[in-house]
């Protein structure tokens, strides 16, 4: 009888589910087909202040889908390239979060330009990390593939704002249509694993 319950309720919470996040409001479609595997990735940049604002969202995304999620800075201009590769680089580390958080400190806080590998390495070390690592660290093949993996990536879905959420490469997270929710990063964290499971 429990498990006869349990599955009616179940089945009553399922077109509740279906009918939450509306494709048009909540997302769009922006590709037939989806990736072999589930995937979130956020397309930000440093120098954003809406990224800035939403890492917290972005923390809470990779906490609930820690497989799936991943970030991916743009490329599109040398600055940015040059701040994608210190992102690049602080994973090789395993310093993403610190550097990260200095990197939007520095910029958005204390309003100072990141734009010289000399202002990342100044970075970089007060994370414990030396100049002689930090170098070798910005020419490492792994940091030259992500490099290439993020220019690829950001072509591939025609990136032209940040943040922005891509699921399983085939839908678009609308920021805007969750203006009315009661709370957003709750909301928008269960819109994406309601999409990587579409």
């Amino acid at each position: 009888m429990k498990k006869l319950l349990f599955v009616l309720v179940a089945l009553m919470m399922l077109p509740v589910t279906a009918q939450e996040f509306k494709e048009g409001v909540h997302y769009e479609v922006i590709a037939e087909e989806g990736t072999a595997k589930p995937e979130i990735k956020e397309f930000f940049s440093f120098y954003c202040i809406h990224c800035y604002r939403f890492e917290p969202i972005a923390a809470a995304m990779k906490n609930a889908y820690p497989k799936a999620f991943e970030k991916s800075h743009i490329v599109s201009h040398p600055t940015l390239e040059l701040m994608a590769r210190g992102f690049a680089a602080a994973k090789l580390f395993k310093k993403e979060e610190p550097i990260s958080q200095a990197f939007y400190e520095r910029i958005h806080a204390q309003k100072q330009q990141i734009n010289t590998e000399e202002d990342l390495k100044a970075i970089f070390h007060v994370n414990g990390v030396s100049a002689d690592k930090f170098e070798k660290a910005m020419k490492h093949p792994l940091v030259e593939k992500q490099l290439n993996d993020m220019d690829r990536d950001m072509r591939a879905y025609n990136i032209n704002a940040t943040p922005t959420f891509i699921v399983n490469g085939k839908y678009r997270l609308k920021t805007e249509g969750f203006r009315d929710s009661e709370d957003f990063m709750a909301d928008f964290v269960k819109a994406a694993g309601y999409l990587m499971e579409m």
